[in-house]
């Protein structure tokens, strides 16, 4: 009897699927690893953005004087790019009230922040109109929102009623018998 002839190896057919499988893959890899870095990407910007406007919104807070309403812009740098930032005031119904929106985004401008500042940020006021168009607002990496009061108020009505009793962080006094309460002695001062 003839014995059949055993093959070794892998013929042309198994070998390209085989290519064909682990090129799919390696396109399939390549694709996330690109999208992993382009998410980090976007959320280093968002997140310095975030900063930016935050850092405004604290500068307005702070500032001796309430801020007049209408739109400002200015820039900023951080993080070795310079930083545009817009501000929108908007007085509140209520007197004193003041709603401000900070947007930022990144200008592609590199700067080198290990030097001393010349000059502080610029700001120019711009006239006061409304947030824009959505398509304004797509433009900007973030939107902060903060509200701002003065505590200057005719208003001195009481906010709760008036507290009567012992604070509940005070220890218990103890007297007499039974561990009740001492009565109060008149006219000695209590310890």
């Amino acid at each position: 009897m003839k014995q059949a002839r055993q093959q070794r190896g892998f013929t042309l057919l198994e070998v390209l699927i085989a290519l064909a499988i682990v090129a799919m893959s390696v396109g399939a890899l390549l694709g996330t690893v690109t999208s992993s870095a382009s998410n980090v990407i976007y959320l280093k910007d968002k997140t310095l953005a975030s900063w930016v406007a935050l850092n405004r919104l604290t500068e307005v807070r702070i500032d001796q004087q309430m801020p007049g309403k209408g739109n400002r812009s200015g820039n900023s740098v951080m993080a070795g790019q310079r930083w545009e930032w817009q501000e929108e005031v908007i007085e509140l119904p209520i007197k004193g009230m003041f709603r401000i929106e900070v947007r930022a985004h990144a200008t592609g401008e590199v700067v080198d922040d290990s030097r001393a500042v010349e000059k502080p940020a610029e700001q120019k006021l711009s006239p006061s109109t409304s947030s824009g168009s959505s398509k304004d607002s797509i433009a900007w990496t973030t939107s902060v929102v903060g509200v701002v009061g003065s505590a200057r108020s005719d208003i001195r009505d009481a906010v709760a009623a008036p507290f009567e009793g012992l604070p509940q962080n005070s220890p218990p006094q103890t007297g007499g018998p039974g561990n009740s309460p001492a009565p109060p002695k008149s006219g000695a001062p209590s310890q």
